[in-house]
């Protein structure tokens, strides 16, 4: 195999593993913990994506930098919104029976 094809050809099947264990996971019932490994696995994915395809490894440290801060911003925007969904209070709205609403547009 060709030297500089090598790399994406593994990557690509590690990928396609993923895939695989991301569709058999999502066949077995574990509950919550379904969702942790899912997770897990799609970070995996990502982690391929951005060192082989995106060539973060060999990238200059500012393209680094640049990539580390939206990891960190997307990390803190998606910590607050689960803060906020954390802290709110369920607001229980009084029953009220529905209304009948007499037909109307012709229909008598």
């Amino acid at each position: 195999m060709d030297k500089p094809i090598r790399p994406l050809v593994l990557t690509w099947a590690a990928l396609m593993l993923l895939l695989a264990a991301t569709a058999g996971i999502a066949l077995l019932r574990l509950g919550w913990l379904n969702t942790a490994i899912s997770m897990g696995i799609a970070l995996a994915k990502a982690l391929l994506v951005a060192i082989v395809f995106m060539r973060l490894k060999r990238a200059p440290a500012l393209v680094r930098l640049a990539a580390v801060s939206g990891a960190v911003t997307l990390a803190l925007l998606f910590g607050l919104a689960l803060t906020d969904y954390a802290t709110r209070t369920e607001l229980k709205a009084p029953f009220q029976q529905p209304s009948t609403v007499p037909p109307r547009f012709g229909s008598r």
